[in-house]
């Protein structure tokens, strides 16, 4: 049997340009390995404590099966840290970090006579760091791994946090109760793992803070993206991004103007006056879905209003028109925070969306489209069937 974590369930913004330029120098350090007798030079002696060896025996494999089994587990792991911590040099350096830990370990689990002082080399060490990193920065991003047994596959989702405990913990196990660990190097498994995880518990706790809204909306669209519709999620980077430039057009003078007025009758709750100042500005027909949801976003900035409420509705609107259903939920519910009253821009939609937030698990959601109904709706609900989906789903 195999089980084979191969991606993180996260679209990415920007290529990993680092990890793959990682996985490209321990392709080529093994071709030249093949070819010349460095095999030995680049080994890390455990009695030797050579800072130089403790890196250069990270990227030396001992032939390729070793390396292509460590880089699928690095690839499962690693693109979507990097673009999680968004510092080329910060990145490369939690990589060194963690081949000294894992090095250090090693020298000194022999120095105890715990272990015998075998040269050691793979990347395995630096792979389990990041494991262990994905635990804190990421600890509810999905998976995907891959099973086999004999003719049976399948690809599920798993949460980092359960891959890392179930991987470094079996290792600290067999760590602790074992008395052969055969050709693998366990105490830098288990080193790496802790290495990682600890990295980013004393020093990644705000880049952690930062991320964590936009990652966990990033997941919960993902999951949505993937049960209800096959549009592509945009990216909880891409979207930081977008946010951005949309943000750098809106201070140019002119416009920075313009938005401290919208600005000033939003916090006035002058929201008739503010929409009227956006409908002069902005071509609704024209205007692609991103846009209206950076608008959103940067009026949302400003707390709840009827302003917001009403550009939460052309945004669900235009995801509907998309078939973007799992998206317009997420919209639907975060409208419904501000009230939870809120109507759909088509009232036609509210049994459909009643009905897809219950099968997705937003029962709240479903109950707040449907509460009510002859009060809120009329006849332009179909009031039994409202009734009969509450009862059904016991939201009564």
């Amino acid at each position: 049997m195999i089980i084979l974590p191969y991606s993180t369930a996260l679209t990415l913004a920007r290529p990993p340009v680092i990890t793959f330029a990682t996985i490209l120098i321990c392709f080529l350090v093994l071709n030249f390995q093949e070819l010349f007798p460095i095999t030995e030079g680049l080994m890390y002696y455990p009695d030797s404590w050579n800072p130089v060896k403790m890196l250069t025996s990270s990227l030396a494999h001992a032939d390729w099966m070793h390396l292509i089994g460590n880089m699928i587990f690095y690839i499962a792991f690693a693109p979507a840290l990097e673009v999680l911590i968004a510092n080329k040099l910060r990145y490369i350096w939690i990589m060194f970090f963690i081949s000294f830990v894992v090095s250090v370990s090693y020298s000194i689990s022999v120095f105890i006579g715990s272990m015998e002082p075998w040269p050691t080399l793979g990347f395995s060490g630096v792979v389990m760091g990041m494991i262990g990193l994905s635990a804190y920065l990421m600890p509810k991003a999905k998976i995907r791994v891959f099973w086999w047994y004999i003719v049976f596959w399948k690809t599920f989702y798993v949460p980092a946090w359960v891959l890392a405990i179930a991987y470094i913990g079996l290792d600290t196990w067999e760590m602790l109760t074992a008395n052969d660990f055969g050709e693998i190097n366990v105490v830098a498994h288990v080193a790496g793992g802790f290495a990682g995880y600890l990295y980013g518990y004393f020093w990644l706790s705000d880049r952690k803070e930062e991320t964590q809204e936009e990652l966990a909306e990033e997941i919960a669209t993902m999951k949505m993206e993937k049960q209800f519709g096959n549009s592509p999620a945009m990216s909880f980077r891409g979207r930081k991004e977008l946010h951005r430039q949309h943000i750098q057009r809106m201070e140019a003078k002119e416009h920075d103007r313009y938005m401290g007025r919208v600005y000033q009758k939003v916090t006035a709750h002058l929201d008739s006056d503010a929409i009227y100042l956006l409908m002069e500005k902005y071509d609704y027909l024209r205007m692609q879905t991103p846009e209206f949801e950076a608008l959103f976003d940067r009026i949302e900035e400003w707390g709840a209003s009827r302003t917001l409420l009403c550009i939460g509705r052309l945004v669900i609107y235009k995801l509907d028109r998309e078939k973007r259903y799992g998206r317009a939920i997420v919209y639907i519910e975060k409208c419904q925070n501000i009230s939870p009253q809120f109507i759909l821009p088509e009232l036609s939609r509210t049994i459909f969306y009643a009905k897809l937030a219950i099968e997705s698990g937003k029962p709240q959601v479903a109950k707040n489209l449907i509460d009510s109904p002859e009060k809120r709706y009329g006849e332009m609900v179909d009031i039994a069937l409202c009734e009969k989906l509450t009862q059904a789903v016991g939201l009564a």
